[in-house]
């Protein structure tokens, strides 16, 4: 089963942004500080909702700087304080739809990570919050609902009736539309297409997203953190086409 929110299994297996050069700890740790200081740093927010989810953010990317080296021991703590988080702004805000997106986000990598029964039961869970988040906010998060349930669908195990190539696609094909210059909505369309076999399709979005320099000079907000994986995953597509040569 691996449905990883935000495309965290890829980073795993690439590896750290090449201008870091530090022990495996280390490298952790300098992921980890700024947005341990982002953490302090919302306190001051004065609506619970608001801080809540900003912390499930910020937990989840903290998180997935122990996943890049896979140490998945230090990573849980994270996610499930994540995943508390974004159901303490949930108790007061119950479709807050950032406090939704970052609920799955935590509870999507704690699921791939188990891999248990309960793992099953959140796949559910995740999709029913983001039908919800795209019935309330469709643009949110750069399209993050349909960006997820694509992913999802796709990657999920069929046996539990949510695994769905045609209804991955369209999901895919509906957020890519509608930011067609976010790069993760590229990169994942481009992965899909690419898994399918349909490698010129997945040519046609990320040669130009490469060409443009569109991830190195784009605003993506909070999600900007995400760039140098987005660039390392658009790179790995480019290098596995060219070794096919």
């Amino acid at each position: 089963m691996k449905f990883i929110f935000g495309l965290v299994s890829l980073a795993c297996q690439l590896g750290w942004p090449s201008q870091v050069t530090s022990t495996p700890q280390s490298q952790i740790e300098l992921c980890q500080k700024p947005l341990i200081a982002e953490i302090s740093k919302s306190d001051r927010l004065t609506d619970l909702t608001a801080k809540e989810a900003e912390k499930a953010r910020l937990n989840f990317y903290i998180g997935r700087c122990a996943l890049v080296r896979s140490d998945s021991e230090a990573a849980i703590p994270y996610f499930e304080q994540g995943q508390q988080n974004a159901e303490n702004a949930l108790e007061s805000a119950p479709e807050d739809v950032a406090a939704l997106f970052w609920w799955g986000a935590n509870r999507g990598v704690l699921a791939d990570i188990k891999r248990n029964l309960s793992a099953l039961k959140a796949i559910k869970d995740i999709e029913d919050k983001m039908i919800l988040i795209r019935s309330k906010n469709p643009d949110f998060a750069f399209s993050g609902a349909d960006r997820v349930l694509g992913k999802m669908y796709h990657e999920a195990p069929g046996f539990i009736s949510i695994g769905s190539n045609s209804k991955a696609e369209e999901c895919l094909k509906r957020a890519f539309e509608k930011f067609p210059k976010f790069p993760g909505n590229i990169i994942t369309l481009a992965e899909f297409y690419d898994d399918q076999g349909k490698s010129d399709e997945a040519k046609k979005l990320i040669m130009p997203l490469v060409a443009s320099r569109e991830i190195q000079t784009g605003d993506y907000g909070p999600f900007n953190v995400e760039k140098w994986e987005w660039e390392k995953m658009a790179n790995h597509l480019v290098e596995k086409w060219g070794a096919k040569k």
